[in-house]
């Protein structure tokens, strides 16, 4: 009777693996990467253990998901090396809600092949989940994992400017080190000076911390680079208001204004708002 079980165990486990070969076929750019703007000082540190996380949160899938994973998990004890099982399982826990978990997996496939490719799909993952969640303990947790997968590809290509992006928002997401990030995003300027993602994600450091000359000059670029994006017309707006060039804020809010959907009426009206604003304080001056 055991035999039987271990036996259908077995074909469990090769079905759902036949099923997963592309899991990991992942297609991103850092340019897809948001930064967020909160205010750092809202960011409190909260102590983290994965292991105990993942022994919480494996209660919380369902039954017919979990017995999948047991399968598998069951498969690579005995088969170490077994890289199809490592990509079921993340594709399983991602299924599950469980990124954190899914990106771990991704991590072990990356030390298995020790590649460009992997190693840059497991700090995605990581940066991914960390980009989502809520629990700031298990954010500052990924984003370190994701920073050292990003230096592992790093350190097998320099010219990944993607990685380096990555990276760098990771370091200043959670005040990690944010000189070591503004360092990576001068690096990247200095290879590729148009690289949309690095001049915005400088743009907005300069714009948290009230650099409002730099950040000008950084969002001026990014409309130059990428002229039907609204929300660099947005902070370049912003930013002339703030250094009380009224005329340029005024047109720079327009362009903006224009190039928002018709769809989103809430956000041309706040523009306007703010058109029409400055355009009193012009009057009275």
């Amino acid at each position: 009777m055991q035999t039987n079980k271990s036996y259908i165990i077995i074909i469990i486990s090769l079905v759902i693996l036949a099923s997963g070969l592309a899991y990991l076929n992942f297609n991103t750019t850092g340019s897809d990467i948001p930064i967020e703007t909160a205010d750092s000082t809202s960011t409190v540190s909260k102590s983290f253990n994965y292991d105990d996380y993942f022994i919480t949160v494996r209660d919380s899938i369902k039954p017919e998901i979990k017995f999948k994973i047991d399968s598998l998990e069951r498969l690579i004890k005995s088969d170490t090396g077994n890289y199809q099982a490592h990509v079921l399982l993340a594709r399983l826990y991602d299924e599950s809600q469980l990124g954190l978990v899914a990106a771990q997996y991704v991590n072990d496939i990356a030390i298995r092949l020790n590649d460009e490719r992997s190693w840059f799909n497991a700090g995605f993952k990581f940066y991914d989940f960390a980009a989502n969640t809520i629990d700031t303990g298990a954010q500052i947790y990924a984003s370190k994992k994701a920073i050292a997968a990003f230096e592992k590809v790093v350190a097998i290509n320099e010219h990944n400017l993607e990685a380096k992006n990555a990276m760098a928002i990771c370091y200043v997401q959670n005040d990690l080190d944010v000189m070591a990030g503004v360092q990576l995003l001068k690096d990247v300027i200095k290879r590729d000076s148009n690289n949309v993602q690095a001049n915005y994600t400088l743009g907005m450091l300069s714009r948290r911390s009230g650099q409002w000359d730099k950040a000008r000059i950084r969002f001026e670029k990014l409309a130059q680079l990428d002229p039907l994006n609204s929300e660099a017309y947005f902070y370049l707006g912003e930013a002339y208001s703030s250094l009380n060039m009224k005329k340029e804020a005024i047109i720079a809010y327009e362009t903006c204004m224009n190039l928002i959907s018709s769809a989103n009426e809430d956000s041309k009206k706040d523009i306007k708002k703010l058109i029409d604003n400055l355009k009193q304080k012009k009057k009275k001056k």
